[in-house]
């Protein structure tokens, strides 16, 4: 690790000052430290930023602190204001926060009378489970990071740019404006839209329920989020997530009030698979041919390992792994997706070992 002395003038290390110490603001400090940044981290919740210094993610301010760079990392309702502040108490600093909507923050960054020194920046990254005691290090690697520079000076921008360089991030820059209106459709009706879906099995007894597949699963798995980090946003982008949900129920309801229903739908299906096939692949490149072969595999200690070892010596890759289980019996549908030019000698291979391939 390469350590650098604290206060030291490094352009690619900037002194930096966290607040906020949760799963994102706690992340970021353990990722920066171990890069050897001089790191400070702060939390109105006391007890936040105690756990957070414990586990590497920065020391406690002190007085006279002079931050380069201020990351604002507090919930997206009280970004704009916790900018503001930052920008007013640390007059020859940076400042930049992690909130997921920021054309607001810009405004309020701007009406400041500071918004040269304002650079907005997106991480798009996450856990399931929130809180300084789930960050990680490498939590934003390879992920993109987006950077809105929105008036911002050049020197401002490569201050914020240094941050996720170090965390090892994907850097993407666009406006603010775009960035909400993006984020819109690939992020947050995404999560309205899982959230409906799985809100309609209110009605369904859980012997109906027991009937879901996969394809429900995949679809309603980000409906286990937490309510109100999802409120904050909704408020903040309310015009882009509006207009998107518009154009969602807008297709809808062209199905709904069809002559031909299943023409319709169709149409829609036909639609949503060019899209879908732009949603980049691994690596973030091009999507690959992908084919998938379920396996099934009982439901003991073991099985898994056994048939994933199988896989490894017939040498081919596993693109992306997805296990269902059965509500009925001890066995699980272990679905493996290969690109196409292996699936036909996966299955062969399998079979040949006495694995029960499941009819696709």
């Amino acid at each position: 690790m390469t350590t650098v002395q604290r206060g030291a003038a490094d352009p690619t290390r900037p002194v930096t000052h966290i607040i906020g110490a949760g799963l994102i603001g706690a992340s970021i400090g353990i990722g920066l430290v171990a890069d050897g940044w001089d790191v400070t981290i702060d939390d109105y919740d006391a007890v936040a930023a105690k756990l957070a210094r414990s586990i590497g993610a920065g020391r406690a301010p002190h007085e006279g602190l002079a931050p380069q760079v201020v990351v604002v990392a507090v919930p997206p309702s009280a970004a704009a204001a916790v900018v503001r502040e930052a920008l007013l108490a640390w007059p020859d600093a940076v400042v930049t926060d992690v909130a997921s909507v920021k054309a607001p923050i810009a405004l309020a960054a701007h009406r400041s009378g500071h918004g040269e020194r304002y650079v907005g920046s997106h991480p798009m990254a996450g856990r399931e489970i929130s809180g300084g005691l789930a960050a990680q290090g490498d939590l934003f690697k390879a992920r993109p990071w987006v950077i809105c520079p929105n008036g911002a000076t050049a020197e401002a921008i490569a201050l914020v740019r240094c941050l996720p360089e170090a965390l090892q991030c994907d850097v993407v820059t666009m406006e603010a404006e775009a960035h909400d209106a993006a984020v819109a459709r690939v992020s947050h009706a995404p999560q309205v839209a899982a959230s409906a879906v799985a809100a309609a099995l209110g009605t369904l007894s859980h012997e109906d329920v027991a009937l879901a597949g996969q394809g429900l699963r995949d679809v309603t798995r980000i409906a286990a989020s937490e309510a109100g980090m999802w409120a904050d946003i909704a408020r903040l982008n309310r015009h882009a997530l509006v207009a998107t949900l518009d154009h969602i129920i807008g297709d809808l309801d062209d199905v709904k009030e069809a002559d031909d229903i299943g023409e319709a739908l169709t149409d829609l299906i036909e639609r949503g698979r060019v899209e879908v096939a732009r949603i980049p692949g691994k690596h973030g490149g091009a999507k690959r041919d992908i084919t998938a072969v379920t396996v099934i595999v009982p439901d003991e200690p073991g099985q898994l390992l056994r048939l994933l070892g199988d896989v490894a010596d017939v040498g081919v890759n596993i693109e992306d792994i997805a296990i269902e289980h059965s509500p009925r019996q001890p066995v699980g549908l272990t679905t493996l997706y290969v690109v196409t030019s292996s699936a036909t000698e996966l299955t062969t291979v399998l079979s040949d070992k006495n694995w029960e391939i499941a009819a696709s």
